[in-house]
């Protein structure tokens, strides 16, 4: 089940209503709703491929295609559409065009609601009857909600693009365990530097709007200063925050050594278990601005940004192993 993405059943309607936040913009996210060869990359439940062979975006149009299950069975689907209104709403009659052996016919509807640079979607299934909605629930529900992350992951990249760095390790320690070596700020000052600086302060206030502000010594002498501003905390899963640098009383400053760079980032740092004693640590870097000069000197630190990261995590990893 996914994590992000939630169903509702309403009690007075024969709708099955699914809803996910998606860090995409409105406008792109109906562009590959709309357009065949990006469908077919993610339409459907997990394992799912698709083939079209007619779009037709109009009302009275329609669309056929196949989804092929991932034990090799095929299902034919036909779309007609029903209303089109870019980039908001999408409704279209579903059978399967009198072929196949399965026939489950359903008003569906993709509705898009403008969440800043972000999107909240709802997929509507609207069943004939309450009887037929519970019929198909469980199946539908599932399926639905892997649609809506299979999508989340497709439109992401499209999304950030030159904005987004990501860097992975896995652990051989709990998600429990790793959560805290990333929180703790006895265990920080220990491990988070890149090799060769050492943390001559660690101060933290380990909650949304708190603060973990540090510093470090460099091996050529001097110091750099860089301060946190925590914006979620979900214990063991998942730690969001802006990273900026700074001075050492705590005030914004500009990269030392690259005044166009970012003056704040968005981080994640995904906390996926992988097994009892094993978990995978996934830490994006995100740059949410709108100048276009930064965001070019971002894009061309990736390189350093992976090298900087790489000698951290090993950090991470001896420091673990030891502890």
């Amino acid at each position: 089940m996914s994590l992000l993405a939630k169903t509702i059943l309403p009690k007075d309607k024969p709708q099955i209503i699914s809803t996910r936040m998606l860090a995409a913009p409105r406008e792109l996210v109906w562009k590959v709703l709309t357009t065949p060869e990006h469908l077919k990359h993610f339409w459907g439940p997990d394992g799912f491929t698709n083939t079209f062979t007619k779009y037709d975006l109009r009302v009275g149009g329609q669309a056929l295609f196949t989804m092929h299950g991932p034990d090799g069975t095929d299902y034919p689907n036909r779309f007609k559409f029903l209303t089109i209104e870019p980039p908001h709403l999408l409704r279209f009659d579903h059978d399967n065009g009198g072929e196949g052996p399965v026939e489950h016919k359903f008003v569906g509807e993709l509705e898009l609601f403008d969440e800043g640079d972000k999107t909240r979607i709802e997929l509507r299934l609207i069943e004939a009857s309450m009887q037929a909605r519970d019929a198909v629930a469980q199946f539908a529900i599932e399926g639905g909600l892997q649609n809506l992350d299979r999508l989340a992951a497709f439109v992401a990249p499209m999304a950030h693009e030159k904005n987004l760095f990501e860097i992975e390790r896995s652990y051989p320690v709990s998600q429990e365990r790793l959560f805290q070596a990333c929180t703790r700020v006895e265990e920080l000052r220990k491990w988070m530097s890149p090799p060769g600086m050492n943390v001559i302060k660690a101060k933290q206030d380990l909650k949304p709007g708190g603060h973990y502000h540090y510093g470090l010594a460099m091996p050529g002498g001097g110091e750099m200063w860089g301060k946190v501003t925590y914006k979620e905390i979900t214990p063991n899963s998942r730690l969001v925050y802006l990273q900026s640098f700074s001075d050492p009383a705590g005030k914004l400053t500009r990269h030392p050594m690259a005044p166009t760079w970012p003056l704040e980032m968005v981080t994640v740092f995904d906390f996926v278990p992988e097994g009892p004693k094993q978990t995978k640590l996934k830490i994006s870097w995100i740059y949410a601005g709108d100048d276009k000069t930064e965001a070019e000197t971002f894009h061309a630190g990736h390189a350093s940004m992976r090298g900087g990261w790489t000698g951290t995590l090993d950090t991470l990893q001896n420091y673990l192993a030891q502890n």
